[in-house]
């Protein structure tokens, strides 16, 4: 199993072509040692071009690591993985080896020495799966509701129906947030909180039932 196996589940698999480890091999040779693990292994097997076919934010690509955006938050020891599809913020992880699996960072649009970095993913394998899940969700049928208030027991009540997946901080999508919490298995549910608020909340269920059963638990009234 790999670091990012969650990942390339959700992306429909991996592969490793020789344009890539040959971009990456570049890369390290710049920065003088190999990138930690799981981010080697993302870009190893491909998982940069599967996110970048079906996200709609700018995703680094290995064919990227020598662009003159791409070096300039090198220079400052991060290297820069996603950006907004607004300019609103970017992605980054610290491209030292110190950690097999590193938090990736949400940081301010301009800003390439990363000063004004926030922690977004506890991992880059939770960004990774995150990122993919996010993507597949809002591409498929779902109901969605926004800025609706969200019951004090919502997400105790989810992680009882559901299976609760990686959470992330400080942006959801368009807009910064305190979290978006994820939960899956019978049924796919996001929530982007910011205090006792639901900024958004989406819903994928197998069902009616199930959606409206769901929704009514967070306190959603869906919109389509």
């Amino acid at each position: 199993m790999g670091w990012n196996e969650a990942a390339y589940e959700v992306l429909g698999g991996r592969d490793e072509l020789t344009e890539a480890r040959d971009e990456l091999a570049v890369l390290e040779g710049w920065i003088g040692g190999q990138l930690p693990e799981a981010v080697h292994e993302w870009y190893l097997l491909g998982g940069d071009r599967r996110l970048a076919s079906i996200s709609s934010n700018s995703v680094t690509l290995t064919r990227d690591f020598t662009s003159r955006t791409v070096s300039r938050f090198l220079d400052n020891g991060y290297l820069l993985l996603e950006t907004d599809s607004q300019q609103c913020c970017r992605w980054v992880v610290a491209t030292s080896a110190a950690y097999d699996d590193p938090p990736v960072y949400l940081i301010d649009p301009d800003d390439d020495a990363c000063a004004t970095r926030s922690r977004y993913a506890t991992s880059f394998s939770d960004y990774a799966f995150t990122a993919a899940w996010d993507a597949t969700l809002w591409a498929g049928e779902l109901s969605a509701a926004f800025d609706h208030a969200l019951p004090p027991n919502a997400l105790d009540a989810l992680k009882l129906r559901l299976t609760a997946l990686p959470a992330t901080h400080g942006w959801a999508l368009n807009q910064g947030c305190d979290t978006v919490y994820r939960f899956g298995g019978a049924a796919e549910v996001a929530v982007a909180v910011r205090g006792s608020t639901a900024l958004w909340s989406a819903i994928a269920a197998p069902s009616a039932a199930m959606r409206d059963t769901l929704a009514e638990l967070i306190g959603a009234t869906p919109d389509r």
